[in-house]
């Protein structure tokens, strides 16, 4: 699984190069999960990016009402939302961060 590919399909990664609005906390963090699974080799780097993800300001709560779509499939009342543009910076640094490690166990593996 491809780090950016999955940012991509989050909407994280855009043509013309501008990430604006919020997201779902719930949908980064179940995709660093999704990372995390298929890619054990470096699933600490995604439960720091995971911490980080909860512990970054806030873009605020969305209630849902009682008969909401988003509460048909969740008990969940509330959304925690996230920017966009940080979850997207979040995504392109582990890339790099994994980037990096693989490079450099390449390194150690040829020596």
């Amino acid at each position: 699984m491809n780090i950016m590919d999955v940012a991509r399909s989050l909407g994280l990664v855009v043509s013309n190069g501008t990430v604006a609005g919020t997201i779902d906390q719930q949908k980064v963090l179940g995709a660093l999960v999704e990372l995390a699974e298929s890619d054990p080799a470096h699933a600490d780097l995604y439960a720091e990016a995971a911490e980080h993800v909860r512990s970054v300001r806030s873009a605020g709560m969305e209630t849902h009402e009682g008969n909401s779509i988003h509460t048909r499939h969740s008990a969940e009342a509330t959304t925690q939302l996230r920017y966009r543009s940080e979850m997207a910076d979040l995504f392109t640094d582990l890339a790099i961060d994994v980037g990096l490690r693989l490079h450099n166990q390449a390194l150690v593996t040829s020596a």
